[in-house]
C-alpha cells in the first residue's frame, strides 16, 4: 500500500514539473494524467475501505470475545453449583462462537451433571458422544475427516491432577472452529473447572462442619449418660473423670447403688470414635439392667460377658473392672483384662493385676471374683490406658511409674484432687502433643468402718 502511495505522489509530482518548465502543456495530455492520477486514487479508497472494514470487523470480534470472557467471569463468579451455571454458560458462549448445538458433561462429588441443548434441525449430539467416549483431550474434528459429525471441537473441564468433565461444541455456523474459538472454549473450561473444585471444597467443609457438629451432639448424648452425681456415701469418698480422644470415645465408668452394696466399673471398649461410643451405650444399658437382677458378682459378669458376645463383632472386645463396695470395707471384683488396679496402702502402693479374660472374646466363661480389705484412708485407683501410655512431644509414654509416684504423694487429699493432681501432671508431661486415646480414671478413697 505506501509503494502506491508513492506511485501517486510520483505522478502528481511530474505532472507539476512539466507545469513549471514548459508553462502551457497540452490540454489532452493533463486531463490524461490526471484521470490516470484519480484512477488510482480510486483504487487505492477503495483497498482501504476494505482494509479498514476488515480491521473493524476484527476489533469487533475481539471486543465481543473480551466482553464474552468479563460476561463469564462475572457468571462463574456469583455460583457455587456448576449445575446452575450451564445452560447461561451456552447462551454466552453463542454470542461469540455460532455453533449449531452443545454438550456438556462433568462429574463432581461422584454427581454427574450434564448440559445438551441443539440450536438447529440437526441429530448430531448423541454421535458426538458416542465419539468423545474414545477419545481424550482437546479434540478438533474439521470437515472431510470422514467422521459421522461434520466438525466439532471439544475441550477438557480440568484443574489440577482433576478431571471434572468437558465442553463440546458441534457444527460451526459458518466454516470450521477457529484458534480463537478454542482459546474462547477453553477459557471457559477453565472458570467450570475453578468452580467445580471451589464446590467440592465448599460441600467438603459443610460436610465437615456437619460431622463435627453430629460428632458434639454425640459427645454431650455420651456424657450425659454418664453418672451426673457420684452417690455419696459416708464410708467411701468416689470421683471420677473421662476424657475421650475425640469427640466421643469408648471408656465408660459407673456408680450404682445395689442391694447391700455400692457398683463401681470402669471399662474400656476396644476402637475408638462413633462405633466405640456405640458400643459403650449398649455396654451401660446392659450392666445397668443386669446389675437390678444379680445377687452376685460372679454373676452378673458372666452374663454381661454372654451378652457382649453376641453383641460385638470378632474384631472388638471390651477390658472391665467390676466391683462391689461394702461400708465394712471389704471390696469384692473381678478385673477382666483391664489395666492394674492401683492401692494406696499407708505408704506403699501396690497393683492389682487382672486375673479374668476380657469380656466380649469368648461365651460361657466363668468370671471369679476376688475379695481385698480396705482400711480406713486406703485408695484404690481404676483407669483406663489413655492415662498411662499419654506420650508427650517426644513419643515417650507417662507409663504406670509415674501414676504410681502422684498417687504415693496424694495419701492425705480427697478423690477429686487425686484425679486433679494426676490430670495436671498428664498436662505437664504432654505439653502440646495431642491426646490419642480416651482416658479415664475413677478413684475410691475407704474413709472409715462402722
Amino acid at each position: 500500500m505506501p509503494d502506491s502511495f508513492e506511485a501517486v505522489y510520483e505522478r502528481l509530482s511530474r505532472f507539476a514539473k512539466m507545469l513549471s518548465e514548459n508553462g502551457a502543456t497540452d490540454r489532452k495530455e493533463v486531463m490524461k494524467l490526471l484521470e490516470q492520477v484519480l484512477e488510482q486514487m480510486k483504487t487505492l479508497r477503495h483497498e482501504y475501505t476494505n482494509l479498514l472494514n476488515e480491521h473493524l470487523e476484527e476489533l469487533t470480534k475481539t471486543y465481543q470475545e473480551v466482553a464474552t470472557l468479563f460476561e463469564l467471569n462475572s457468571i462463574f463468579a456469583n455460583v457455587v453449583d456448576p449445575s446452575e451455571v450451564l445452560e447461561t454458560l451456552s447462551d454466552v458462549l453463542r454470542q461469540t462462537i455460532p455453533f449449531k448445538a452443545i454438550v456438556v458433561e462433568l462429574t463432581v462429588l461422584g454427581k454427574k451433571m450434564g448440559y445438551e441443548k441443539s440450536f438447529d434441525q440437526i441429530d448430531s449430539i448423541s454421535v458426538a458422544k458416542d465419539l468423545l467416549d474414545t477419545l481424550e483431550g482437546v479434540v478438533l474434528v474439521e470437515p472431510d475427516h470422514g467422521m459421522k459429525v461434520k466438525n466439532l471441537l471439544s475441550v477438557p473441564v480440568r484443574s489440577g491432577g482433576t478431571s471434572w468433565g468437558r465442553i463440546t461444541l458441534i457444527e460451526r455456523d459458518n466454516g470450521i472452529f477457529t484458534a480463537a474459538d478454542r482459546k474462547m472454549l477453553e477459557a471457559a473450561a477453565f472458570q467450570l473447572a475453578a468452580t467445580c473444585e471451589r464446590y467440592t471444597r465448599l460441600w467438603r467443609e459443610i460436610e465437615r462442619q456437619r460431622i463435627r457438629e453430629q460428632l458434639e451432639i454425640a459427645r454431650r448424648i455420651q456424657m450425659n449418660l454418664l453418672p451426673k452425681r457420684l452417690p455419696s456415701s459416708e464410708h467411701f469418698e468416689i470421683a471420677a473423670s473421662m476424657t475421650p480422644a475425640v469427640q466421643v470415645g469408648g471408656d465408660y465408668y459407673d456408680v450404682i447403688p445395689v442391694r447391700g452394696c455400692i457398683l463401681v466399673t470402669v471399662a474400656d471398649i476396644s476402637g475408638k470414635g462413633i462405633p466405640a461410643a456405640l458400643l459403650m451405650t449398649s455396654l451401660r444399658s446392659t450392666l445397668r439392667v443386669l446389675a437390678k437382677n444379680s445377687s452376685e458378682l460372679s454373676h452378673l459378669a458372666n452374663e454381661l460377658n454372654n451378652v457382649l458376645c453376641d453383641d460385638l463383632s470378632e474384631d472388638r472386645f471390651v477390658t472391665i473392672v467390676l466391683m462391689c463396695l461394702h461400708r465394712d470395707g471389704r471390696v469384692c471384683m473381678i478385673n477382666a483384662g483391664h489395666n492394674p488396679i492401683l492401692l494406696m496402702h499407708s505408704d506403699e502402693v501396690s497393683l492389682i493385676e487382672a486375673h479374668e479374660l476380657p469380656m466380649g472374646i469368648m461365651r460361657d466363661v466363668d468370671y471369679r471374683e476376688i475379695e481385698i480389705g480396705l482400711h480406713p484412708n486406703d485408695t484404690l485407683l481404676i483407669y483406663t490406658d489413655g492415662v498411662t501410655e499419654a506420650r508427650n512431644e517426644t513419643g515417650e509414654e507417662f507409663g504406670l511409674e509415674r501414676l504410681m509416684t502422684v498417687v504415693k504423694s496424694s495419701r492425705e487429699v480427697s478423690a477429686d484432687e487425686i484425679i486433679t493432681k494426676v490430670q495436671n501432671e498428664l498436662k505437664r508431661f504432654c505439653g502440646e502433643a495431642p491426646q490419642h486415646d480416651d482416658s479415664t480414671m475413677l478413684v475410691v478413697k475407704y474413709l472409715r468402718r462402722d
